[in-house]
């Protein structure tokens, strides 16, 4: 798999431009047509590839191969990735990513192909001292912590929040339950911070609520999937996902990821705490397991031996 942290250099243009002189008249001819048409030529598979451009299908796979990528599927996936960033909804991207003739088998795949593109990606663009600054003051605000997320984010903002509250006291998922988000804003303090989540499409919610937490002189942390997300600019600090997919919609595989090592670096910079507070849990479930399991089916008696 090629890099993670793509450049220019590293998408398809910049590889014909490089390897140009090392290609026959066949393979030339067909850079040539992708270099007209690029990305959308690559949303189709390499045999319509092939026949649109006059050519055979292992002209097109030995063409890739040249160029560096590791399959023509892996070319694909850094397609749609350059188309699907320009389009905002699910229904624009139906068409890119469901578009063309695929096998189920090939859409596992995909999954998994971008899932590990998205993984490596944010993890080699991770801001270390950003991220460092959000666990830091997660593990020791005086403070509440309030968890937010709208719409697609909100499965991976519940998931933190849970594994957040066993790691330390006052976390809140921000909006759930029975206190409305409006009531809870109503007591936000300084020594307060929000973590909140901002995916495309962006939400105009959780701006408004970051705005209240600045005025009111807490901490707004952020994990975001581009710099230009409207909560960004709002965040003491920052960091980012990538969530690109094979589908019309959004993955979250690498958030989870990335929430994942939040909750471990909190563990670890409160391990003495979390260790004690883990012990209480597990006294508090075989308690309350032992309670609430006694109204169930009455034993069968045993039958005697005829």
């Amino acid at each position: 798999m090629q890099s993670p942290l793509q450049t220019p250099a590293d998408l398809l243009p910049g590889r014909l431009a490089r390897h140009g002189t090392a290609l026959t008249a066949s393979e030339r001819a067909l850079a040539d047509a992708l270099g007209r048409d690029y990305p959308h030529a690559l949303l189709e598979s390499a045999t319509a590839l092939a026949a649109r451009t006059g050519t055979s299908a292992s002209t097109v796979v030995r063409l890739f191969a040249k160029l560096g990528y590791a399959s023509y599927a892996e070319a694909q996936r850094e397609a749609r990735a350059e188309v699907t960033a320009l389009l905002q909804t699910a229904g624009q991207r139906a068409s890119v990513t469901i578009g063309t003739q695929r096998s189920l088998q090939q859409c596992v795949d995909d999954a998994l192909l971008h899932d590990q593109h998205n993984i490596a990606a944010t993890r080699e663009g991770l801001d270390m001292a950003a991220f460092e600054a959000l666990a830091t003051r997660i593990a020791h605000s005086p403070g509440r912590v309030f968890v937010l997320a709208q719409i697609n984010s909100a499965p991976v903002a519940a998931w933190l929040a849970l594994h957040l509250n066993m790691c330390r006291p006052g976390v809140h998922e921000l909006g759930a339950g029975a206190i409305a988000a409006t009531d809870q804003l109503l007591w936000v303090q300084p020594e307060d911070t929000l973590l909140a989540f901002s995916i495309r499409r962006y939400a105009s919610g959780p701006v408004k609520v970051a705005q209240r937490f600045r005025d009111a002189g807490a901490q707004v942390l952020a994990i975001t999937d581009s710099p230009a997300a409207p909560l960004a600019a709002l965040a003491h600090q920052r960091v980012q996902v990538r969530t690109s997919n094979a589908s019309p919609f959004d993955s979250y595989t690498a958030a989870f990821f990335l929430c994942n090592a939040l909750v471990s670096a909190v563990a670890q910079l409160r391990h003495e705490a979390v260790s004690e507070a883990l012990k209480r849990r597990d006294g508090l479930w075989t308690h309350f397991e032992s309670q609430l399991i006694v109204d169930g089916p009455a034993p069968v008696a045993r039958r005697g031996k005829r």
